[in-house]
C-alpha cells in the first residue's frame, strides 16, 4: 500500500498524472469499487450473535474518540476543515485493508478468528465509517454544498451506492443460498473483481493529493491524531474488553483493529468534500509507518 501511494506521487512528479485526477479515482472508489467490496464481504458472511457485542464494543470505542477529537479540535480552535479532518483520522482505521491480513498471521488457519475479525470490522467500524465519514466531511468541509445540514447530507447519503449495497450485502447475508453453487459463486466473484481494484483506486487518490509543503498546524495536527488513533484508541479498547464474558481471542482481535492506522477512505471523503484532503492524507501516511512499531510494541507488551 505504502509503495503505490508512492508509485502515484512519483507518476504526479513525472506529469503522467495530475493532481485534480485525484478527483476521478475518488469518484470511482465512491460509486464502484468500494460499494462492490463491501457487498461482496457482507454477502458471503454468517453472523453470530455473540460477535456483535464485540462490535458494539468497537462502535462506542469509534464514538468515543470522535467525541473527544472534536473536543481537542474545539479547544485548539482549529478551523471546521481542519476539526472535520481531525475527528477522520483520529477515529476510523484500516479495519478491512490491514486488518485481516494481520489476523491472518496472528491466528494462521483459524476460520473462528476471521469471521470474527470480519463481523466486528464491518458492523463494528464499516456501519460507522461509511455514515458518519462522508456526512462529518461534507459538514466540515467546503464541497459547495448549499444548505450544509446533517439531514441533507443523510439523505444524499442513504440514497448512495455505498448504502445501497450495505443493505443488499447485509439481505443477501440472511438468504439460505448455497455459497458453492456456480451461480452464487461467479456472481460474488464478479463483485469481488471490481473491488480489488479498491485498494489501486485509493492509494492513488491519496498519493496524488499529498504535497510536501508547509502546512499550517501540520505537526500539532499530526501529533494529537497519532496519540488519538494509535495509543489512547486500542488502550480504551482492552479497558472496554477486560471482562471474562471475552476471550483472549476477541480481546486481541479487538486490540489489533483499534491499533491500526487512519483508515484510507478518510481520504476519499475529505477529497469529495473539501475537507483538508492534505492534512488527512499525511496523517494517513505518518500513522501508517509509525503503525509498523505502535501495534506490535503494544501488542508485546499487553498480551
Amino acid at each position: 500500500m505504502f509503495a503505490i501511494i508512492l508509485l502515484a506521487i512519483l507518476l504526479k512528479k513525472v506529469s503522467i498524472l495530475k493532481k485534480a485526477d485525484s478527483e476521478l479515482f475518488s469518484y470511482i472508489v465512491l460509486k464502484v469499487t468500494l460499494p462492490a467490496v463491501i457487498f461482496s464481504s457482507l454477502a458471503i458472511q454468517h453472523f453470530q450473535i455473540e460477535f456483535l457485542k464485540m462490535a458494539a464494543i468497537m462502535a462506542v470505542i469509534e464514538i468515543g474518540i470522535m467525541v473527544l477529537a472534536w473536543f481537542i479540535a474545539s479547544l485548539l480552535k482549529f478551523n471546521p476543515g481542519e476539526k472535520g479532518a481531525f475527528i477522520l483520522v483520529s477515529a476510523f482505521g484500516m479495519t478491512t485493508l490491514l486488518g485481516y491480513p494481520i489476523i491472518r498471521q496472528v491466528f494462521p488457519g483459524s476460520t473462528m478468528a476471521m469471521e470474527e475479525a470480519v463481523v466486528t470490522s464491518e458492523f463494528g467500524v464499516g456501519f460507522l465509517l461509511f455514515i458518519l465519514g462522508p456526512l462529518i466531511a461534507e459538514y466540515y468541509g467546503e464541497s459547495k454544498v448549499e444548505e450544509k445540514s446533517i439531514l441533507k447530507s443523510a439523505h444524499k447519503f442513504f440514497t448512495s451506492p455505498i448504502f445501497i449495497s450495505l443493505l443488499a450485502g447485509v439481505g443477501f447475508s440472511f438468504i439460505p443460498i448455497n455459497h458453492d453453487s456456480p451461480v452464487f459463486s461467479t456472481f460474488i466473484h464478479f463483485f469481488k473483481l471490481i473491488g480489488n481494484a479498491n485498494l489501486l483506486m485509493v492509494a492513488f487518490t491519496i498519493g496524488l493529493i499529498i504535497e510536501f509543503k508547509k502546512i499550517k498546524h501540520i505537526f500539532l495536527f499530526v501529533g494529537i491524531a497519532v496519540l488519538l488513533k494509535l495509543i489512547v484508541k486500542p488502550l480504551l479498547a482492552i479497558w472496554l474488553t477486560n471482562n471474562p464474558q471475552f476471550t483472549e481471542m476477541m480481546r486481541e482481535i479487538v486490540f489489533i483493529e483499534t491499533a491500526l492506522p487512519s483508515a484510507i477512505l478518510t481520504a476519499v471523503f475529505a477529497k469529495q468534500y473539501n475537507c483538508r484532503p492534505d492534512l488527512v492524507s499525511m496523517a494517513i501516511m505518518v500513522t501508517l509507518v509509525l503503525s509498523v512499531i505502535t501495534v506490535s510494541g503494544l501488542f508485546a507488551f499487553i498480551f
